[in-house]
């Protein structure tokens, strides 16, 4: 019985001692608990940087599949340089076109799903053209590093581009030709049915017009040819007859050694030949070796030509973007325009985010529309209210087998759409 009652005894004063501890912590008060409850009971989350994506839209696969790569790597090199913005990591999420306007389609529609707050591609104008809609009903702003339509900016508020249009380029080769060459006997020979040089010689004939006057003959030649022997020959021979001195035409690098052979046994060594940028490619630069007395001049975007040359064109983060690429890549693989072009648009993009200090698709376009002369690796970057870039159009020649600057243009070319170039037309005919 005395041993029943020091038993219950000693569980009294257990129970007496738990009640008066619980008794104490809750008088600590809250926060003490809410630490105990922090500490052991909910454990915090990890702290982790926060991120937002940008969308890559490129051909992995098919026909464009190297141009599509190349701009990656462009990408994936600025990525990995510049990967904070304002304290956000930068993550990059890719899709393939698989180089057709079907797959492209699907691809842009995953894509937007994943919502980036910027998107980066295509490349090639059917891919762009393809995306272009529905970057537009997504408000996602998005920039092409190097399709040269046009039309895919068109009425497209937040669809932008890095590199220059064919018909800015076009308007480039017709101020070097009527401004610097002082030409007032110009030729153009264009291929029948091909409508690949059809923007650029837009551009062309007007800025020849506005150079010369609507009404000057300063074209003398104005011709369509199939890229045959006998209608090279009959062209040549207008060319000649006319005096025309400087001419522009565009075939690929087999036909254009027919043309110049063509043209040196006529002796039109005297006339400076006008082309598109493919002439800059290495098929042409090997073809020119058998023609080093003829002239070709055509558009030049480039950050990859000798380092020693043309210093004063090179702009600090082009002698970076080309330090970083070797570094990256290896000293053996040279990088293309379209890595360039790939690395200036992820560029511009964190750039305009930086500068919006938001993440709003309409903050980020705006930010983009008001870059005034950004230096990227390419260029120096403004916008007209087209989403086309306004800069300088820089032509090159060939000398000794390498690609050489020639000209600059004084002022920055702007964009101009053929319809706002007909209704001008138009209104001067009334």
């Amino acid at each position: 019985m005395i041993n029943k009652q020091k038993r219950v005894n000693k569980y009294l004063k257990i129970l007496i001692v738990a009640v008066m501890a619980v008794c104490v912590f809750m008088l600590s008060g809250c926060s003490t608990y809410s630490s105990f409850k922090q500490t052991f009971i909910n454990p915090p989350e990890s702290v982790t940087e926060p991120v937002f994506t940008i969308g890559v839209i490129e051909p992995q696969t098919g026909k464009n599949a190297d141009k599509g790569k190349a701009e990656i790597k462009g990408i994936e090199l600025a990525n990995s340089i510049y990967n904070n913005v304002d304290g956000y990591k930068v993550n990059l999420v890719k899709v393939d076109t698989q180089s057709t306007v079907g797959a492209t389609e699907t691809a842009i529609q995953a894509l937007i799903e994943m919502k980036p707050v910027a998107i980066i591609g295509a490349c090639g104008d059917a891919s762009s053209l393809a995306i272009s809609d529905y970057i537009d009903d997504a408000k996602i702003p998005t920039i092409t590093p190097s399709a040269t339509n046009p039309l895919i900016t068109q009425n497209n508020g937040y669809y932008f581009r890095a590199c220059l249009t064919e018909s800015q380029m076009g308007e480039g080769l017709a101020e070097y030709a009527y401004d610097a060459l002082g030409s007032n006997k110009i030729g153009v020979i264009s291929i029948k049915n091909d409508t690949s040089t059809s923007a650029l010689l837009d551009g062309f004939y007007a800025k020849i017009r506005k150079l010369a006057g609507k009404k000057s003959k300063a074209i003398a030649v104005d011709t369509e040819i199939l890229p045959d022997e006998k209608e090279m020959q009959d062209a040549l021979r207008k060319i000649r007859s006319s005096g025309v001195d400087v001419c522009f035409v565009s075939m690929g690098s087999e036909e254009m050694d027919m043309f110049f052979t063509h043209a040196e046994e006529m002796g039109l060594q005297n006339v400076t030949f006008l082309g598109t940028r493919s002439w800059g490619g290495d098929d042409f630069i090997a073809m020119m070796d058998k023609h080093k007395d003829i002239k070709v001049v055509f558009p030049y975007e480039t950050v990859i030509s000798d380092p020693g040359e043309n210093t004063d064109t090179q702009s600090e983060e082009g002698q970076k973007f080309r330090i970083e690429y070797a570094n990256r890549y290896g000293d053996n693989d040279i990088p293309t325009d379209n890595a360039a072009l790939g690395y200036d648009s992820y560029l511009l993009l964190i750039n305009a985010i930086h500068n919006a200090k938001s993440l709003e698709g309409a903050d980020i376009r705006e930010a983009m529309r008001n870059f005034d002369g950004l230096k990227c690796a390419t260029g120096v970057f403004s916008f007209d209210n087209t989403g086309n870039v306004i800069r300088s159009v820089t032509l090159a020649t060939i000398k000794d087998g390498k690609d050489v600057l020639e000209y600059t243009t004084d002022s920055e070319a702007h964009s101009k759409r053929l319809e706002d170039i007909e209704t001008e037309e138009a209104g001067d005919k009334r």
